[in-house]
């Protein structure tokens, strides 16, 4: 048998229906239009009556003059009846009702009234009747000829059939729009979303209305999620490795491609960590390959444990492993997660009463610089992880030479951090801030150095972003705080009571949660006016809503606050109006080229005109020389510090620099 499409059968069924409605129609169209005749030929037989009865009776012989009147106000009150001829025995007209052309209708048939009920009343126009009448007992015969009016009579009908075609039209429509929504809603619909649920096996539809459909859905649903299953253990089966339940050679192989074909057009990259266990060879010659294969688990289970949910992991072979980290190639965050996969997996191991320490040596490759394709990254990866064996195991190292030294580099100002933190080798340098005005130092920006017994003094440029990606910048905060305060403490009761000291504040400071408690028990003996804050743009514009309640907080406390930097960000003037700035200072970057550049004077002079406008001190950064000087003076700034003066310099140096009035114009 030949299937039909859900379209067709639906098209048909309501083809069906109109041609149901078609016949339906046609049948009450006739028995309408029956009804209509029988009406007519009542009305119009009662109207012969009393026209025959009227002539009957006031008719004379040959003259009818009199009952004209009368004969013309009942054809002209009948809308049935168009006309009406009279006649005499000699077929003389005596009566028209048309007396333009009083003239009988021509090709016109006229049949008897008596058989009126015989004929479709549609179809006929014309009915006589015989008068008889006496005149003297002598019988004479007249003709009386009614024409009906065709166009009212069919009026009639037509009226009536387009009244009932238009319900029956209407009906019909509102019946096909039902069935058609019906059929679509609870069938077609369905069907498809069935259709598409067996192609493709996936998102299940809802619940179905009718229970055949849904019987149908129910059974696919459960037979795709055992298909699922088997395809599931099929698949562990041909790509994961038994015993560690990671991928296995040739799923790492797969992996790597479809990432290679991936990255071409992100442009990402990845990384590619080969991870070899150190001496795993022992464990298995001293504990049995038993506890050597559930050290494997173990190691599979830490290594998965530490990394992203995304990062692909695979047992390349006995007690290596490979580890993809897709999207990463920043070095920091490499080092992260080394770092992370070492100190987990030097946790100690114990199984029944074996305890075992294991430790890792792994090797390094970035992609694209460092292979085009997975053999390549693969070999080169081993090269590397081999190279950190020969420095000693329990290591890790960078393909490349170039990336290695900036690694070693990386961790050595990281370790020199860790070390001047925790044997005080930093120290603060203060560089002057001075009135233009007057010439004298009002205060003095503290400065951090690290004064390293080898290298000696460390930059902050060179330390400062290190400090910040590794998290040292909070303690090392902290430690500049408590230094500022106890300088401040120092010099009151000195001729330098009166400066105020700045330090600057990042924004991991910021948001670190006892950043504010911490701040304030620094404050308790120490006049809080005396501290300024600096803050600069960049660290306003994450998390500015939480921000900004630190800020005031921050301003509630007393000290003063300092926009650092300011037109080198995003210069926001939201900044200036939501914080409760005390002072604004200018970059250094637009005070080197004051004196060449008029749009750098422009720009400096409507920094000053708006922080003037909204009250706060203009602080100048790194003049460097008389003529900068002078600009800024005819600019109207108020605050300057730079090389001018003086470069930053320790404690002792700077009350010398103060006292001898080192900076005076």
């Amino acid at each position: 048998m030949k299937s039909l499409s859900i379209k067709l059968f639906v098209t048909i069924v309501i083809a069906a229906a109109i041609l149901y409605q078609t016949v339906a129609f046609y049948s009450f169209y006739h028995k309408s239009k029956d009804g209509i005749a029988t009406l007519l030929q009542e009305n119009l037989q009662s109207q012969i009556i009393n026209l025959k009865h009227l002539l009957e009776n006031d008719v004379r012989l040959n003259n009818i003059n009199y009952i004209v009147s009368n004969l013309d106000n009942f054809i002209a009150s009948n809308d049935m009846l168009s006309d009406l001829h009279v006649l005499n025995g000699r077929k003389q007209l005596l009566y028209s009702t048309d007396r333009d052309t009083l003239a009988l209708h021509e090709n016109v048939r006229c049949i008897k009234t008596s058989e009126l009920l015989e004929h479709n009343v549609f179809q006929e126009e014309c009915y006589y009747f015989l008068i008889k009448f006496y005149d003297n007992l002598t019988p004479h015969y007249y003709y009386a000829y009614i024409y009906t009016n065709s166009k009212y009579v069919n009026s009639l009908l037509k009226e009536q059939v387009m009244t009932y075609a238009i319900l029956f039209g209407f009906f019909t429509i509102i019946f096909l729009a039902l069935l058609w929504f019906n059929l679509k809603k609870f069938i077609t619909i369905p069907l498809k979303e069935l259709k598409y649920y067996a192609y493709y096996s996936e998102n299940s539809p809802a619940q179905f209305f009718i229970q055949e459909l849904e019987s149908i859905r129910y059974s696919l649903k459960m037979t795709f999620h055992r298909m699922k299953q088997e395809q599931e253990k099929l698949y562990n089966l041909s790509t994961k490795d038994p015993l560690s339940g990671l991928y296995n050679r040739l799923s790492l192989i797969e992996k790597i491609n479809w990432l290679i074909s991936q990255e071409k057009r992100s442009k990402q990259g990845f990384t590619l960590i080969f991870l070899d266990l150190d001496d795993f060879k022992n464990i298995n010659d001293s504990y049995g390959h038993e506890f050597g294969d559930m050290v494997l688990k173990e190691i599979a289970a830490v290594i998965k444990n530490s990394l992203r949910t995304n990062d692909i992991i695979s047992r390349f072979g006995g007690d290596e492993f490979v580890i993809i980290l897709p999207s990463i190639t920043d070095i920091t965050q490499i080092v992260e997660v080394l770092t992370k996969l070492q100190k987990n997996l030097f946790k100690p191991i114990t199984h029944e009463e074996f305890t075992y320490k294991t430790t890792s040596s792994m090797g390094i490759v970035i992609y694209p610089k460092d292979g085009e394709n997975a053999n390549t990254l693969l070999k080169n990866a081993d090269i590397a992880m081999y190279k950190s064996k020969e420095l000693g195991k329990n290591n890790f190292h960078f393909f490349t030479n170039e990336l290695n030294e900036e690694l070693k580099e990386k961790l050595h100002i990281k370790a020199m951090i860790e070390s001047a933190l925790k044997n005080d080798h930093f120290k603060l340098f203060y560089q002057p801030q001075i009135d233009i005005k007057s010439g004298k130092i009002i205060g003095c920006e503290a400065l951090i150095r690290i004064i390293d017994p080898v290298e000696g003094i460390i930059s902050p440029y060179k330390f400062i972003p290190i400090a910040e990606q590794n998290n040292l910048i909070v303690p090392m905060g902290r430690w500049i705080l408590q230094e500022a305060v106890s300088q401040l403490k120092k010099w009151e009761n000195t001729p330098l009571s009166d400066l105020k000291i700045s330090i600057n504040v990042s924004a991991l400071e910021l948001n670190n949660k006892d950043f504010i408690k911490f701040f304030e028990k620094q404050l308790l003996n120490i006049d809080r006016k005396k501290l300024c804050v600096e803050l600069t743009e960049s660290v306003l514009m994450n998390n500015f809503e939480d921000n900004l309640i630190k800020i005031h907080k921050l301003k509630s406390l007393g000290i003063s606050l300092a926009l650092d930097d300011f037109g080198t960000g995003y210069s926001s003037l939201s900044y200036l109006k939501n914080i409760p700035f005390d002072f604004l200072k200018i970059d250094k970057s637009f005070i080197d080229d004051i004196l060449e550049d008029p749009k750098d004077q422009l720009f400096i002079q409507v920094i000053i005109d708006i922080a003037q406008t909204m009250h706060l001190t203009v602080v100048a950064e790194g003049v460097e020389h008389k003529g900068q000087l002078s600009m800024l003076a005819d600019l109207n700034c108020n605050i300057y510090q730079g090389y001018f003066c003086s470069k930053p310099v320790k404690a002792e140096d700077f009350e010398q620099l103060f006292n001898s009035n080192g900076c005076y114009n």
